[in-house]
């Protein structure tokens, strides 16, 4: 593996590691909540976690971006004022934001709510939401300043193993005791809180270098000419992602939310993957890009993109081929929901395959191209929902989102492959063909012949599991990993970084 390179494969296997116990304590969360309150209280549940979303996107700028891009390349001191400079602003902006959630809650609860009670209902849990909202941008900024200083493991394990954790054992707790969309919320919300408390704590410590780099003064005209971009983007991306339960939610009853929002989230526990591997290669990739080290930024590029395909494509085939069957755990009615579900995994099928293209992009310093590419995805979305949704319900919505989706891969992909950075490669077209062959074929044929029966589905599945292990174990050196498996045998030597 080039020198660039080293540490990749170590880190992206923690990532993948903690990846998949987010997407399982996604799915967990998702059984509380459909066994533990009626699809109405689910609905209230998915529009304050929606709000809770779209304050986080708003509060944080997207200013983790911006540390992830200028601490880097910054001395030890200049990064932790760039930090505390940041993370005061997210708590003015969150209490701010807090307060308007607040005092719209009675408004909204009547536009979403057809009953009294319901209203009543909808606007005290909006309310709850309301008061961990100044911790909702801090939990993306001080995630966001670990990765920057090089403490990606750490950051992990607050983001993906103690916070869903925590998550899970107080919503069991909540649904068990009360029952209620308020409690149930409460319990997902606050472990947000405490995991920010935790890495204020930690960056706090006084950091050591291990490796110089050059200082670079970073004046706050930088850091906002370069975040305010990123911060129209993250919220355009958030908006995009969380705004269909909205319009589903004023259109429909609030169960039918409930659904949709369990659909949405369903095929979300997969992004964990793409998100995992973001916080591992971000603050690499900007290191190879100011280096001027092309060969690695690709290789880099190609690599995450093969890893990707090769672990979240088993599992959106399965929603894509199963989705009746993936949706009736989540109990009676949530069926309704398949054809969505199968629209989003084909979506998400085709995004896995361009990789993560907008964090290439970004890192090149393209923040403005990027901005303008999510803000067309987000005109799709809104257009399409607001004709389709009314008439088609969850298949409008999910139409949407599949043009969103289009548009956030298709144009970025375009864009990189100027600067010579693609992530096409006989490794990714191997993960692919062998992912089509081993597992879609199979659960196609299984779907065509028997149904959603449960035998049938779990029999065929685990022979193509096999055969799929099988088939990779015997093309390791075609989808690199063969150097991955060497990386995480190397003794780790990767410094940490400012």
């Amino acid at each position: 593996m080039a020198d660039g390179l080293t540490g990749l494969g170590r880190r992206s296997a923690l990532a993948l590691v903690s990846a998949g116990i987010s997407g399982v304590a996604t799915i967990a969360t998702l059984l509380i909540v459909s066994w533990t309150l009626t699809r109405s209280d689910a609905g209230q549940f998915f529009v304050a976690a929606s709000v809770f979303a779209i304050v986080q996107a708003l509060s944080s700028f997207g200013a983790e971006t911006a540390l992830q891009y200028f601490v880097p390349t910054m001395s030890p001191s200049a990064a932790r004022r760039m930090i505390g400079i940041v993370v005061g602003w997210s708590a003015l902006a969150g209490t701010l934001l807090a307060a308007a959630v607040w005092w719209l809650a009675g408004p909204v609860g009547r536009l979403l709510s057809e009953s009294d009670a319901g209203e009543s209902n909808t606007a005290s849990v909006i309310r709850v939401i309301a008061l961990t909202l100044p911790f909702a941008g801090l939990y993306e900024i001080t995630l966001g300043a670990l990765q920057a200083r090089d403490e990606v493991l750490v950051a992990m394990v607050l983001d993906r193993i103690i916070r869903p954790t925590v998550q899970i054992g107080g919503m069991i707790a909540a649904g068990l005791h009360f029952a209620s969309a308020r409690s149930v919320t409460l319990a997902w919300a606050v472990p947000h809180v405490l995991v920010v408390i935790v890495a204020l704590g930690l960056l706090t410590r006084t950091h050591v270098e291990r490796r110089r780099t050059p200082d670079e003064h970073v004046s706050q005209s930088m850091l906002w000419r370069y975040t305010a971009p990123r911060s129209i983007a993250r919220t355009a991306q958030t908006l995009t992602q969380r705004l269909d339960v909205l319009i589903l939610a004023a259109v429909y009853p609030l169960e039918e939310s409930g659904i949709y929002g369990t659909v949405s989230r369903c095929m979300i526990a997969g992004v964990f993957v793409a998100t995992a591997l973001r916080q591992t290669i971000q603050p690499q990739l900007r290191r190879l890009v100011v280096g001027g080290d092309q060969d690695s930024v690709r290789g880099l590029f190609g690599l995450s993109t093969t890893w990707l395909v090769l672990v979240s494509w088993p599992v959106y085939i399965v929603m894509m081929t199963h989705a009746p069957l993936v949706l009736s755990v989540f109990g009676d009615g949530y069926e309704r929901g398949a054809p969505a579900l199968v629209i989003l995994s084909v979506a998400m099928l085709f995004a896995t395959s361009c990789g993560l293209v907008d964090v290439v992009l970004l890192m090149l310093g393209k923040s403005w191209l990027s901005t303008v590419n999510i803000l067309i995805a987000l005109a799709l979305n809104i257009v399409l929902n607001l004709i389709l949704a009314p008439a088609y319900g969850m298949v409008g919505s999910a139409i949407g989102w599949l043009a969103a989706i289009l548009a956030t891969n298709l144009l970025p992909l375009l864009q990189v492959q100027r600067h010579g950075l693609s992530p096409l490669g006989r490794p990714l077209a191997t993960a692919i063909l062998v992912a089509s062959a081993t597992i879609a074929l199979p659960m196609a044929l299984t779907r065509l012949m028997f149904g959603t029966g449960v035998a049938p589905f779990f029999g065929v599945f685990a022979i193509a599991l096999v055969l799929y292990g099988v088939t990779l174990w015997k093309l390791r050196s075609r989808v690199a990993l063969d150097q991955l498996m060497r990386d995480i045998r190397r003794s780790p030597k990767s410094p940490a970084v400012a």
